[in-house]
This record gives structure tokens, C-alpha cells and sequence, in this order.
């Protein structure tokens, strides 16, 4: 590592003005201490005392080789690819996009990806939707299709799988086309978007439980995205599918280096860079690109793996994050309309992100600080000079390279579709045949996984977020300050979630070698310390059930579209067990007509990590995560390579059960409005805007108050909170901007000695303001019915004026 000064003129990187948040009176905790530039005329540099030092990795270069990514080419006997006889030559495909909007409460919930019970939302940065694309190939047979649908989330917990097939299977028009076998759900994994959508307690104790309205929120927002897809589909024309891939260089960097060094030197060694160096990560960036013959660009989606934490916990804004952006940047490059029933659509979907984070400037500051929640230098991890840059800076990358790869394509995928799925449970998998192993890592017996556990080392955190814990912590050196630190985190931060609070001894340090929990299953978690058993009965569910704190049961996914196989799983996949299994699931199916394989992580479920064992060995976060024990990674691998036989050979394949869950906490947020007085006020304009703002150097923001009632009495699916209007003509208003565009902010925060609720509403002037009038409309509801308010006109003028 070798320190470097960052010169972040961010305008010209991002090509928007104005890309921090709002202002500090909308409670959102976005904003630095200092104002910063917007730089709408001229590009000046930062000074020199607003440049950050940082420290990172050395400069990356390509791949020496990148024969793991290449096409596989293999020699085949036509009658052994997937639907043979029809599709070995096959390039043109029948597909279509569908949009619906998953927002969940403003204001009022607890947001999914931290685990920090004060992280409650307060308002939106953005949108987040769920993009459908739906693929068919007639020769494959007209009932053949696939649904891949990309949830701005942080998890599809296995609720929202299970409630959207739910609706799917009792709907008229789309229970005979859509099912498990056929739908796979891949969540962005945003650390920004409410939560509290699961089954299982262990997911929501810390946050306050089960929220029935954001669970409603995503089914609903899911099912009306693939109901387009689905009608959209009936009048689309075919088309190719075009493929590219390239590697996406300083966009993602390893955050557990000390648990990937574990992995075999050989196997390192076959991934390096140019210069010598290691590669730690996955860079390669897949994308489909999908324009019909006649030239109609109907949509783009592609995999690559990093985490969509550049937005740190202090955030209270629901967001997209860099994924996000990078989505709301590249459809706009297409004029995507969201309120039309089909529109271009851009999905960035989740790959194998494990260990690779977006955050490249994480500074070297004391084991304290590196726990502090509120260490000011964790706002610039990702390089930005505050939150809204940092994940603007990452998708601005993500969306460069996609669009670079997309207007570049020229390799079509061919082939036909085909889709398989199985349910497992991973709680007891007989692991046949291991890799070769140091002894030390193999133990006598069976390699078989675990009844699930979290280990001590869990509460660690990552590097770019530490918890309270030390990372390392394993049988062989666990400290019993550690487990009590942990323990004691957990059950703070759940009385401080509202409804929150653990009852006594659910979160036990069981450490190691413990018989009571051994005699349970958790045996044969090697070197962990149990920390939080998971195989428990949930103390939550009355009557008493046989429901665990997270599911033993998992799905396990691939589709095969054309020459591409798309792996689904519910873990978060590291690097080396992403490189692993796609090499497995290639070695299979090459052989069928298959060249390429990606991996679709955070997929149909949610289960944590996927580490290799020797990463697990050592027991950093990422290792303390794998659940199931040290064998995890070798069963779910095992597990797909038998799935991907059924596929290629046309097998049935038998599957494990999947209960029911049961909906366990209720939630205190449900209905939970603040009171409401002088409802005849709402709408009313507390704080106008200036008479005029003129576009230069400054930053430039426009901020209305207005007095509102709580956003949870409508979430406004499909519209908006606020509107920024432009006069066109004498009394004639056009809707410029809405809350789902990155340089408007809705906030809300509540007077408790006045009882009154205020919606902040920010525009932050991009530099292509067009000079007019303008004006800000609130749409809001309360318990009295909806309200409309509006501010008063105000000025943009041109930068010379």
C-alpha cells in the first residue's frame, strides 16, 4: 500500500453538477461539515486543503491471462447440446423489460445491509425498482422462457421469493408461464433500502422486526415488473442478444486480503496482472445487450461483482447506491421513461462481491476509530466528498464500462434456453469428494456442512466497516472479551431499533466444543467459535413451531441463455469460490453448448458468505459469515455441478421441501404514524425558495419546507413525493424532475413539541440547467387524504447573467 493524494474533481468524472445531497436542515446526515464546490461553469480544481489523503492499492493493470473468462470453444457432439436439434446455431431471441417500483417507507423504517438499529430512514436520495427481463427463444419451444429480475434491495430474503410466487401461481394471466423454475431474483445488495421483509427473526431482531408494508412494497413492485416483461413480450420482434466482457480496472478492490492469501499460491498464480502483480478480485464485467433487428434498443443488464456500500450507515436516505446510479445513468443515456409500461431498462446485477469493495480509499486510522460509527473519514472511503459522491463515483465507473461494452458488442450469444432449479438443505451435505488439502485442514471423518452458526469474528465487520470485534477469532485464540463485546453489540443495538430488544441468552458465545450445541449439529464448524446459533427455534413464534432463526432450506439456480450459463445462489460469493465454481459448472456444460459462465450472488434468498475453506480457516468476517461450516463452499459447488448435469443431460432432478415460513415478529412501524395535528396546514410552504439562483462556481441548491404527514400513509409506487416544474408557457408547468433523479432530495424530519412534521425538498442545480422559471410541488398524503403543496416560482439564471 502507498499513499496517494486525490485531486477529486468530481465534476468532470461524473459529468453532473451539484452531486452531493441535500442540506443539512433535512436531518439526512449526507452532508461534510464544509460546503463543497459545484463547479456548474468551470472545472477548477478542489483546494489544495480540501484534497483528501488516503491510502490504496498500487495502480492496477489488465489480466496476463484471461483464459478463465474466455469462451470455452469446446468440441461437441450436436446431439449433446441443450436443445438439440434445433438450437445448436441459434442466435435471435424474443425479449422484453418490465419496471416496478419497490420503495418501501421513507420515512419510519429500518434499512437493510448494516444491521444498526438507529439506521432509520428519514427520507429518499432515490428511486429503487425492480427490473424484469424476460427471455425467449422459439427454438427452444414457445413455453420456454426465463425471468431475470434485478431488485434495487439489499436482500431478496427468502420471504419476498416466496410471496412473489405466491402471486405468481394464483395469478390468471402468469401462473402457466412463471415459477420457480423459470424466475430468478438477484438483489443489488444496497445497504440503503428499507428492510425488514423476512420470515426469519435472526435477519430482523436487531432492526425491529417484520414489516408487512415494505415486504408488500417489493412483492408488489416485483410481480407488476415482470407482468410488463410479460405483456411486453406478446408484441416483441426477435433480436440477437449481443455479449461483451471486459475488465473494469480500479472499480472494486479485496477487503479480506489476509483470509484470500489463504487460497492455494498456485491458484493465485494463475491470476495476475500484466505487471506480476495478484489479481484479488473478480474485474470482469459481463453484459448482454439486447437491441431487436429493426434497431429498437429495448435494454442492457450486466454482472460484476462489488459491493453497493459506498453510502456509509450514518445515511438515512433510501438509495440505489452505486448500482443504482449506475442503472439511473445509463438509462437516461436512452431517454427510459419510467412511468411507460415498457421503456429501456439497465441492470446492474450482483455478481460474486463477496470480498471486493467499492470503497478504494479506506484511510489507515486506530482499531477505535476504525469502530467508530461516526469516523468522519469513512465518508470518503470511496473517494467522494460526501455520500451521494461516493456511490456516484463507483456507478459513474460501472456505468462507463457497461456503456463502453454495449456500444462495442459484437459477439451474439447462441444457442437455446433452458433453466433448472433445486431446493437443498445445506444444514447436512455430504461432501464426496474434497480438493486436495493441507492436512491441517482436514479433519477425520466426514466433510460434511453444519447446522448453521455465526462465528465470533462476525461481529468484526469488514475492513471498510469494523464491528465491535477482532476478525481472526478462532478456536485456537478466541477471546472471551471478544464474545462479550459481541454479545453486548447485538443486544444494544437492537433496543436501540425501534421495537427492538433480544430476549435473554438468544445470543449466546457458545465458543467451541460445547455439548449442548454440538449435540444440536454444530459439531463440525472447525475453526469457529459459535457465537449465534442459528438452528434454534425462534423464541418469537407463538405458538411455539419447529421455525429456526434462518432457513436450512436454499434454492440453487442455473439458466442457460444461449451460450451462457447464469449460476444463482443466495450467498455472498468470495473470488476464489466464484472462480471455482464457475470452473465447475463450465466443465459440465461445455460440453452442451455452453461457453461462458457468470455468477448471479445475493440470488432467491439470502444466507450470508460463501468463503473457500482455507479462507474459512483463519475466520475473518467473511469466514465467520459462511454458516454452514468450513465445507459450505465445496457442497454448494458439488451441489450445482449435479444440477448442471440434470441440465445437460435432461434428467429430472429431485428437490428438498421448502416450508412455508411463517411472517414471525409484527412490527411496530406498521401504522405507526406520528400524530398528526393541523392537518389543514399540510402542503402549507414554510420555506420559499430564493426569487433567483444563478448558475456559477458555487454550489448551487434550492431548497422548499413544507409542513407534511408521514410518507408511510402512501408510499407513492410508480410516482413521486416531489416534482420540479418548468414553466413552458404562461401558467403551463412541465415536470423536469421527480425523487427519483439523483439531484433532488426528500426528507422529512418531525417536531416532537410542536407535533409537527416537515419535508424538506432540495434540487441541487446541475450545470445543464436550462434558464427559466421554475417552481417545487410536494405531493404528500396524511390520514386526512392526499395534499398538494407548492412553492412559490423562482429564477434559474445563466451563468453569465
Amino acid at each position: 500500500m502507498k499513499p496517494i493524494i486525490v485531486a477529486a474533481s468530481l465534476a468532470i468524472i461524473l459529468q453532473a453538477c451539484g452531486g452531493g445531497s441535500s442540506s443539512g436542515s433535512s436531518g439526512s446526515n449526507l452532508e461534510p461539515e464544509t460546503p463543497v464546490q459545484s463547479l456548474a461553469c468551470s472545472m477548477d480544481e478542489l483546494s489544495a486543503g480540501q484534497m483528501l489523503s488516503v491510502k490504496r492499492d498500487p495502480e492496477e493493470a489488465p489480466l496476463a491471462d484471461l483464459s478463465h473468462y474466455q469462451a470455452r470453444n469446446a468440441t461437441r457432439d450436436p446431439s449433446t447440446v441443450i436443445n438439440a436439434g434445433n438450437c445448436e446455431s441459434n442466435s435471435e431471441f424474443l425479449y422484453a423489460t418490465g419496471l416496478g417500483d419497490i420503495t418501501g417507507a421513507a420515512t419510519g423504517s429500518s434499512m437493510a445491509g448494516y444491521v444498526d438499529g438507529q439506521q432509520i430512514s428519514t427520507g429518499l436520495l432515490d428511486r429503487q425498482w425492480a427490473r424484469a427481463f424476460l427471455f425467449q427463444s422459439g427454438c427452444s419451444g414457445d413455453d420456454t422462457r426465463v425471468m431475470l429480475v434485478q431488485l434495487d434491495i439489499g436482500l431478496v430474503l427468502h420471504a419476498i421469493r416466496q410471496e412473489v410466487m405466491k402471486v405468481l401461481t394464483a395469478d390468471a394471466e402468469l401462473k402457466d408461464f412463471y415459477g420457480e423454475h423459470n424466475v430468478m431474483l438477484n438483489a443489488s445488495h444496497t445497504h440503503n433500502s428499507a428492510g425488514g421483509q423476512s420470515h426469519f427473526d435472526a435477519y430482523h431482531v436487531l432492526t425491529g422486526g417484520h414489516d408487512a408494508e415494505n415486504m408488500q412494497a417489493v412483492v408488489s413492485g416485483v410481480v407488476t415488473a415482470i407482468r410488463k416483461a410479460h405483456r411486453n413480450l406478446a408484441a416483441a420482434t426477435p433480436g440477437p442478444i449481443g455479449f461483451n466482457q471486459a475488465e473494469l480496472l480500479n472499480g472494486n478492490v479485496q477487503r479480506s486480503l489476509p483470509a484470500y492469501v489463504q487460497n492455494p499460491a498456485a491458484e493465485r498464480q494463475q491470476f495476475v496482472d500484466t505487471e506480476g502483480r495478484e489479481v484479488t478480485t473478480n474485474r470482469m464485467m459481463t453484459l448482454l445487450k439486447l437491441e431487436r433487428d429493426d434497431g429498437t434498443p429495448v435494454g442492457m443488464l450486466n454482472f460484476y461483482p462489488v459491493h453497493v456500500t459506498s453510502i456509509w450507515q450514518l445515511n438515512t436516505l433510501l438509495s440505489g447506491d452505486n448500482k443504482g446510479y449506475a442503472a439511473y445513468r445509463f438509462e437516461q443515456d436512452f431517454g427510459a421513461d419510467y412511468s411507460a409500461d415498457e421503456t429501456f431498462l439497465a441492470g446492474f446485477m450482483q455478481a460474486d462481491e463477496g470480498d471486493a469493495s467499492p470503497n478504494l480509499f479506506v484511510p489507515e486510522v486506530s482499531e477505535a476509530d476504525q469502530r467508530s460509527r461516526d469516523n468522519p473519514a469513512y465518508r470518503a472511503r470511496a473517494g467522494g466528498r460526501n455520500e451521494p459522491e461516493n456511490a456516484m463515483i463507483s456507478g459513474f465507473k460501472q456505468y462507463n464500462k457497461a456503456r463502453e461494452l454495449y456500444d462495442s458488442a459484437t459477439e451474439q450469444l447462441t444457442g437455446g434456453i433452458a433453466a433448472a432449479h433445486i431446493f437443498i438443505d445445506f444444514t447436512d451435505v455430504q461432501v464426496a469428494q474434497p480438493r486436495e488439502y493441507p492436512p491441517e485442514l482436514l479433519p477425520e471423518g466426514d466433510y460434511r456442512t453444519c447446522a448453521h452458526a455465526l462465528g465470533v469474528s462476525m461481529g468484526a465487520g469488514a475492513e471498510d466497516g469494523r464491528g465491535p470485534t477482532s476478525e481472526g477469532q478462532t478456536c485456537a485464540n478466541t477471546s472471551e472479551q471478544d464474545m462479550e463485546q459481541a454479545v453486548a453489540f447485538f443486544e444494544q443495538n437492537a433496543e436501540s431499533a425501534q421495537g427492538g430488544g433480544l430476549p435473554p441468552g438468544l445470543v449466546a458465545p457458545a465458543g467451541c466444543d460445547n455439548p449442548s450445541y454440538d449435540a444440536r449439529g454444530n459439531d463440525c464448524h472447525a475453526e469457529k467459535p459459535i457465537l449465534f446459533a442459528l438452528n434454534d427455534r425462534s423464541p418469537f413464534v407463538d405458538p411455539p413451531s419447529t421455525q429456526t432463526l434462518e432457513p436450512a432450506v436454499l434454492k440453487l439456480q442455473i439458466f442457460v441463455l444461449g451460450n451462457l450459463a447464469i449460476v444463482g445462489v443466495p450467498w455472498e460469493v468470495t473470488t476464489m469460490s466464484g472462480r471455482r465454481i464457475r470452473t465447475a459448472v463450465l466443465d459440465v456444460l461445455e460440453t452442451a453448448g455452453v461457453d461462458y459462465a457468470v455468477i448471479s450472488g445475493l440470488s432467491n434468498g439470502f444466507v450470508h458468505y460463501l468463503t473457500t475453506r482455507e479462507e474459512y480457516s483463519v475466520q475473518n468476517y467473511e469466514g465467520a459469515s459462511t454458516t454452514y461450516g468450513p465445507w459450505t463452499q465445496e457442497a454448494v459447488q458439488q451441489e450445482l455441478v449435479k444440477l448442471a448435469t440434470h441440465l445437460r443431460d435432461g434428467t429430472a432432478i429431485s428437490s428438498e421441501f421448502e416450508a412455508d415460513d411463517l411472517v414471525s415478529i409484527v412490527s411496530r412501524y406498521t401504522n405507526a404514524m406520528d400524530k398528526e395535528e393541523g392537518s389543514e396546514r399540510f402542503g402549507e410552504v414554510i420555506t420559499q425558495p430564493s426569487a433567483s439562483y444563478a448558475l456559477g462556481n458555487e454550489r448551487v441548491e434550492v431548497l422548499a419546507t413544507f409542513i407534511g404527514g408521514h410518507p408511510r400513509h402512501d408510499f407513492k409506487p410508480g410516482e413521486s413525493f416531489l416534482y420540479i416544474e418548468r414553466e413552458v408557457a404562461a401558467g403551463n408547468w412541465q415536470v423536469i424532475k421527480t425523487d427519483a433523479d439523483w439531484d433532488t432530495r426528500f426528507a422529512t424530519r418531525y417536531d416532537e413539541q410542536d407535533m409537527t412534521r416537515y419535508v424538506d425538498i432540495t434540487w441541487i442545480l446541475p450545470a445543464d440547467t436550462t434558464p427559466g422559471r421554475y417552481r417545487i410541488r410536494h405531493e404528500g398524503t396524511s390520514a386526512s387524504g392526499p395534499y398538494t403543496g407548492i412553492s412559490d416560482s423562482f429564477e434559474v439564471l445563466a451563468c453569465d447573467e
